[in-house]
């Protein structure tokens, strides 16, 4: 037995396990960003979401006490996408939502996101995304200090957007983002948008 063309075989097999089990690995994500009053709007965007959708979502949620279990759960019940709590080893897969906790960190390797060892660097986040193939989603109680780089991912092809106003806790980035000629919309259009920003 040709033990070269086993291993090649075998490694084929795990391959194709992993691609079903999982979806395929892509470049790029989704971004959402939230704090106060942000359950609600990234539940909203979720339950609207297209269950084919080409991209990881990753949802960054400001919690005090850190009850990200339950987050993933209310998430679940919405969703027509899987949703879990990312861990450290474990690669990002398209039509995947991933809630982001404080102490994995997320790496991006040619454009693939995968969740290590280490704490969540949420400033450098969406710098080390690949613009073209990525969006940022700016709901309720996000940290303003996020508008910036999101501008810079849409001037260079990505997809930024925030929460209007209306109906938002605390709407303080996506005023930012507004002034800075951002679109905002409810969370319902938000999902619209970001399901059409990639057609395949």
């Amino acid at each position: 037995c040709d033990s070269a063309a086993e291993d090649r075989r075998l490694t084929l097999e795990l391959e194709s396990l992993h691609a079903s089990a999982n979806g395929p690995v892509v470049r790029g994500a989704a971004l959402l960003f939230a704090g106060i009053g942000g359950p609600d709007a990234v539940r909203k965007v979720l339950a609207d979401l297209p269950p084919d959708l080409s991209r990881p979502v990753l949802v960054q949620l400001r919690l005090d006490g850190g009850r990200y279990d339950n987050l993933v759960k209310q998430m679940e019940r919405v969703s027509a996408l899987p949703v879990q709590l990312a861990k450290a080893g474990e690669a990002a897969q398209a039509a995947h939502v991933y809630v982001l906790p404080n102490d994995v960190a997320v790496n991006v390797d040619d454009g693939v996101v995968s969740f290590g060892e280490g704490d969540l660097q949420v400033d450098s986040l969406i710098a080390s995304l690949p613009p073209s193939e990525s969006a940022v989603l700016l709901l309720s109680g996000s940290d303003p200090s996020q508008v910036e780089p999101a501008m810079t991912m849409a001037a260079q092809g990505g997809l930024a957007v925030g929460q209007s106003p209306q109906g938002c806790y605390d709407p303080s980035a996506s005023k930012a983002l507004a002034a800075r000629g951002g679109l905002v919309a409810s969370p319902a259009e938000l999902a619209t948008h970001l399901a059409s920003h990639w057609p395949d």
